[in-house]
């Protein structure tokens, strides 16, 4: 669709003659000379298609694993990723009111090709894969209301690393760890209404797709060790027909300096085959050179008669007051279990070096299990950005992290942006 055409007038030559000074600037009046040009440029014309992404090169290398106790276990001993994936955002202007938005994931391992005689199982999709993650159309009711409908992804809550109340979007949790949640979420399939009105706005959302969190799969070193153990850790997703169709509805405020959310919901709880209601809380307030968050959550036990319900919480600090950078601390009591998670983060030369690192812990001791992660992010130009680091794992009490204690590495990837 054409935008609407448009022409410049540019005065481009005026002579002006005079003995002394202004003296003699005007004749009766009028300029004493004066040419004029008109100029016709050609229309701009804006493009109602959008197409950018990125490609990726990425690869790992684990160096603290074992060597398997027979041939038939896969070895992870070495080099574990050679993973080129891509993301690609195609957007399309429908009209002046309405947008179409799509995000196409997909990702090729080629580890289990060159290293074929270490992997004798290849976990399901981990060596290539296609996902629409986004698909939406987005537009205006009015002046003051938007709708959303499609595939997409709504964020809830403050926290930058352990979800309280931000529950509407599943994750992909394959490789605990080793990526940020902002870059784990999937697509969910919704309706989605925001009214405006001065500082407040109000969502009403309904979940018309029931999309679980991906959990490490057979063969994978984050799985698992027994096949029959990982296959009955899974949950078949429910149907997607209206009757297991989801509500939820968020209502928030915009201040000056802070920013306050409520948020209600009724739908499937993650990996499950049951539904639970949610009523959460989560509110911000900069003093200073401080940011302080916190959320809260309470989930009941709507349909099953073998889990409890619940209330989550969590508080947070995060200072900026450092040049070019930043610390924060997030303490959570999720699943009757404390969890911390502290992040540095530092820039240098002129912000195209990051350094960051993080640590998550379980157990008010600190015993239960974590992660420490260490990177660094590079912007070698506009298009090129490179990343090394290494992850160290912490076994203990809780029985996830004591079984991926071995799967420390170091890592590295390549991304080009268009």
């Amino acid at each position: 669709m054409l935008l609407r055409s448009f022409y410049a007038t540019v005065v481009v030559a005026t002579s002006l003659y005079a003995n002394d000074g202004f003296d003699d600037e005007f004749e009766d009046g009028e300029f004493a000379d004066e040419s004029i040009e008109l100029v016709q440029t050609t229309p701009v014309k804006k493009s109602d298609h959008r197409l950018n992404g990125s490609l990726t090169f990425s690869t790992s290398y684990n160096y603290k694993h074992h060597k398997p106790l027979n041939n038939t276990l896969n070895d992870f001993r070495g080099v574990s990723s050679a993973k080129l994936s891509s993301d690609i955002e195609y957007g399309y202007n429908i009209d002046d009111n309405y947008k179409l938005n799509s995000t196409l994931k997909l990702h090729k391992d080629f580890i289990y090709d060159l290293r074929d005689y270490n992997y004798k199982t290849t976990p399901e999709d981990y060596d290539s894969d296609i996902d629409l993650n986004e698909l939406y159309i987005q537009g205006k009711l009015s002046d003051k209301t938007d709708i959303t409908i499609g595939r997409q992804i709504v964020v809830w809550g403050k926290s930058d690393n352990i979800r309280i109340t931000d529950t509407l979007n599943p994750l992909n949790n394959t490789t605990p760890g080793m990526v940020d949640i902002k870059d784990l979420r999937l697509g969910t399939a919704m309706t989605k209404v925001d009214h405006y009105y001065d500082i407040w706005s109000v969502s009403g959302i309904v979940i018309h797709e029931n999309r679980y969190s991906s959990i490490p799969k057979y063969g994978s070193d984050f799985a698992l060790s027994s096949q029959i153990s990982a296959n009955n850790i899974s949950v078949d997703e429910p149907s997607n027909g209206i009757k297991n169709s989801g509500v939820a509805i968020n209502v928030q405020a915009q201040m000056q300096g802070e920013d306050i959310a409520f948020y209600v919901s009724n739908k499937y709880a993650d990996n499950t085959n049951y539904r639970s209601n949610m009523i959460g809380i989560a509110y911000n307030k900069v003093i200073d050179s401080f940011l302080l968050k916190t959320e809260a959550a309470y989930f009941d036990n709507y349909d099953s008669s073998t889990v409890d319900s619940k209330t989550d919480g969590l508080v947070g600090v995060e200072y900026s007051g450092i040049s070019e950078g930043s610390i924060s601390l997030e303490v959570a009591n999720k699943d009757k279990n404390i969890q911390y998670a502290l992040r540095f983060t530092q820039s240098y030369l002129n912000q195209t070096l990051d350094f960051t690192a993080l640590a998550y812990m379980h157990g008010k001791d600190m015993k239960e299990g974590g992660f420490t992660r260490l990177w660094l992010d590079y912007d070698i130009d506009d298009s090129f950005q490179t990343s090394f680091g290494v992850i160290y794992y912490q076994g203990g009490d809780k029985a996830n992290f004591e079984m991926i204690k071995d799967n420390d590495r170091v890592f590295a990837s390549l991304k080009y942006s268009f």
